[in-house]
């Protein structure tokens, strides 16, 4: 199982991506999506932002105990 969630990327918000190992892809792209829907106007984000977003979603969804923190 693989757990993703808002807080620990640096967002006051308690939503939570979650999947099966095997389904790393959607978990990244649920949390991006929500990310996308919920916080870029709010935090007023860049594209060059969102990528780095995405690139810490990879790392912390590449650890071996699924849970997602560092």
């Amino acid at each position: 199982m693989k757990i993703i969630k808002c807080r620990d990327l640096g967002f006051n918000c308690n939503f939570m991506a979650t999947g099966k190992a095997s389904e790393i892809d959607d978990v990244k792209q649920k949390m991006l999506d929500h990310i996308t829907e919920k916080h870029l106007s709010e935090k007023n984000m860049s594209k060059e932002e969102l990528e780095e977003i995405g690139s810490r979603i990879d790392i912390m969804l590449s650890r071996g105990c699924g849970c997602g923190a560092l």
